[in-house]
C-alpha cells in the first residue's frame, strides 16, 4: 500500500467498496484512524471494513453512546467512535491499551481526541465532503 492513496468517492457504495477492499490491505500496523466531518462517510467506510473481514455490515453501528463496539468474522474489528468522548481519561477506564494490542483490525472514528494515547504508526484516513455524494479520502501510514 502507497504512502499516501487519494481517492474520490462519487456515493456511499463505491466509499463501502474502498473499505472492504481495503480491510486485506490494512494489516501492519492494525491501527485506524478516521476523521472527517459529521456525515463525511466514515461510518459507512468502516461498514466496508467490516465486509472485507467477514462480518455481516448490517450489524456494523456507530459506537457514539458506548464508545467501542466489537464484531467477529474471519478477523476481529473494534470500532471506537471519540465523537462524544469528554476526557481522554475514559479511555484508560474502557482498555484503550489493551484493545491496541489485540489481534483484529482497530478503527477509530474522531481519533484525533486520543492523539497522545495513539500508536507510533497507523493509518489515517481523512473524509472531505466535496458535495451532496462525492467525498476525497485520502489514507496516509503516519510513524512518529
Amino acid at each position: 500500500m502507497p504512502k499516501v492513496l487519494k481517492v474520490v468517492s462519487h456515493s456511499p457504495a463505491e466509499t463501502q467498496a474502498l473499505g472492504q477492499k481495503l480491510a486485506a490491505m490494512l494489516r501492519e500496523p492494525n491501527v485506524v484512524v478516521l476523521s472527517g466531518e459529521l456525515g463525511a462517510g466514515k461510518t459507512v467506510f468502516v461498514k466496508g471494513l467490516a465486509e472485507g473481514l467477514g462480518v455481516k455490515n448490517d450489524k456494523v453501528l456507530s459506537p457514539t453512546f458506548s464508545f467501542v463496539h466489537e464484531y467477529h468474522g474471519n478477523s476481529d474489528l473494534f470500532h471506537f467512535d471519540l465523537y462524544r468522548m469528554s476526557d481522554i481519561s475514559e479511555l484508560k477506564e474502557i482498555g484503550w491499551e489493551d484493545y491496541l494490542e489485540r489481534d483484529g483490525l482497530t478503527v477509530i472514528e474522531w481519533g484525533e481526541k486520543a492523539a497522545g494515547l495513539l500508536p507510533s504508526k497507523y493509518y489515517s484516513i481523512n473524509f472531505e465532503i466535496l458535495n451532496e455524494s462525492e467525498r476525497e479520502i485520502d489514507v496516509e501510514l503516519v510513524t512518529k
